[in-house]
């Protein structure tokens, strides 16, 4: 897409003579603030159905605010009645030589007549001859113009069916030969936000906590840093829980000979060392301490440990974002195709498939390992995809099947099928956005080269008898018929105006 910036005083011819002049078929037309061309709503319309002729695709842009209401109502087709000018043709030569459009000049002609005095001094008798006058005027003139023709041909036609792999390809030009047709790219940016559940889990909670009796059986002190281990051993599984703060239990006392030494004791504070509720254990509980064995230094627990709980939660995962970008992408393309779609002019196609995405750029509103429940993003992608023109795909295939059309005959347009097949990416065809190798068939009907204009031409002032003679004439007519209509004694001939002369063929 090729961008035109206008200037303030363009009018409307200018701006389409620029836009003419310009190779690329799509194009941004930049109108400054101001721009002659807002004065009228017509001024855009024009522009538009000119382009449209030249095949080629008008954005409009303006930071004009009453321009912006203009091209709204344009765009969207808002109520408001097109008043189309009549234009005067020009020459081919004269097309050829300026290659601009300009308005015609029309002149009107001047009469000037002058009533001899002899004739002004016999109004009776003038009366009367304007009379008779006006009477054979008008006769002659309904006796030639008012008819009507009405005539049928019959010829007989033969079905031609041929189908050729053709590529499409951005910047090239069209060539039968090596079967290329000539594309462009066309583009469009979009924006798109996305929600989908997380899928990632953890488990979170609090760790059991309570107060221990660490008891001496030694005769030695005993000192156990902060982190000493000390174990529960369960009926299933050893619970370990860890020392909050270094205590130091004094030596066991012996207060009479032979008796038994009475362990000295210290209380301290432990910790689970995971979460859950596995973890709560009620008063008076043994632990084994690391280092010691059950006889000579032990725990137990003074009250109930508790407070140990979990929960699983949802978080998100490396595979939720991966996935929700991929997701989004494909829908921003399916938004991108449809709006390169609304941006064809009328005899643009799009290759189905072509359209290629990319991220342009995304935003993800967590990052992985985040709790939550529904993960978002929001993606900005741009998208390319390939066209052609519709009537010049129609021109390669004239082309290519001309050699297959027999002598004395031409491609019917009527009852014409063009099928186009996307052929798809492979290790034998091509589909990406600059170029894409698509299956036409063509299904039409050859018939007899018989030029319309040119009998009607032939027919003109012609006799029933003389109109019926050219008709048969005609090479590879089966039958023909010929009525003209009303016939008028010594007046019945065919109408010159070839508005007024119907000519209709039957393709069998």
């Amino acid at each position: 897409m090729i961008r035109l910036q206008l200037e303030q005083t363009d009018n409307v011819i200018e701006a389409i003579n620029k836009i003419n002049d310009l190779s690329d078929l799509n194009v941004e037309l930049i109108i400054p603030k101001g721009a002659i061309l807002f004065e009228n709503y017509l001024n855009l319309k024009l522009i538009q159905n000119e382009a449209d002729k030249m095949e080629k695709s008008v954005e409009f842009y303006t930071e004009d605010e009453s321009g912006n209401n203009l091209i709204m109502s344009l765009n969207g087709k808002s109520s408001g009645s097109f008043v189309q000018n009549s234009f005067k043709e020009e020459s081919p030569k004269a097309k050829e030589a300026k290659g601009k459009i300009s308005l015609p000049k029309i002149h009107l002609p001047k009469f000037n007549i002058k009533i001899p005095s002899f004739i002004k001094a016999r109004k009776g008798i003038l009366i009367v001859g304007l009379l008779m006058l006006a009477f054979v005027a008008s006769f002659i003139i309904y006796g030639l113009k008012t008819p009507k023709v009405s005539a049928k041909i019959s010829v007989h036609s033969q079905s031609l069916t041929r189908s050729v792999t053709v590529r499409v390809k951005s910047g090239a030009t069209t060539d039968v030969n090596t079967k290329i047709l000539k594309g462009s790219v066309l583009s469009s940016t979009v924006d798109i936000t996305k929600e989908a559940d997380t899928t990632g889990t953890k488990i979170i909670g609090e760790q059991a906590k309570g107060e221990v009796t660490i008891y001496n059986y030694t005769s030695d002190s005993v000192t156990l840093d902060k982190n000493t281990k000390m174990t529960y051993e369960g009926k299933s599984t050893d619970l370990v829980y860890y020392l909050k703060e270094s205590v130091t239990i004094p030596a066991s006392s012996t207060p009479d000979t032979g008796n038994p030494r009475v362990p000295s004791e210290t209380p301290g504070e432990i910790t689970a060392s995971e979460i859950g509720e596995s973890y709560n254990i009620s008063d008076g509980k043994t632990l084994v301490i690391k280092g010691y064995s059950k006889d000579t230094v032990v725990g137990k627990t003074k009250n109930d440990v508790d407070g140990g709980k979990s929960q699983a939660v949802k978080i998100v995962a490396a595979e939720d974002r991966t996935n929700l970008s991929k997701t989004a992408l494909a829908d921003a393309a399916i938004k991108a195709t449809s709006d390169i779609k609304n941006k064809l002019a009328g005899n643009q196609k799009l290759v189905d498939g072509s359209v290629q995405a990319k991220i342009i750029k995304e935003t993800f509103n967590k990052n992985v390992g985040d709790q939550v429940d529904k993960l978002s993003l929001t993606q900005a992608v741009s998208a390319d995809g390939l066209i052609y023109i519709n009537s010049e795909l129609n021109k390669f295939l004239d082309e290519y099947v001309k050699d297959r059309v027999p002598e004395d005959f031409v491609l019917s347009s009527q009852s014409r099928d063009v099928a186009v097949e996307v052929l798809g990416n492979s290790t034998s065809s091509v589909l990406t956005s600059t170029e894409a190798d698509l299956q036409v068939t063509l299904k039409a009907f050859v018939v007899p080269d018989i030029k319309e204009d040119e009998i009607k031409k032939a027919l003109i002032g012609k006799t029933p008898a003389e109109a019926e003679k050219i008709l048969g004439s005609i090479k590879n007519v089966n039958f023909y018929e010929f009525k003209l209509s009303p016939s008028i004694p010594f007046f019945g001939r065919v109408p010159k105006d070839l508005n007024r002369i119907e000519l209709t063929i039957e393709r069998n």
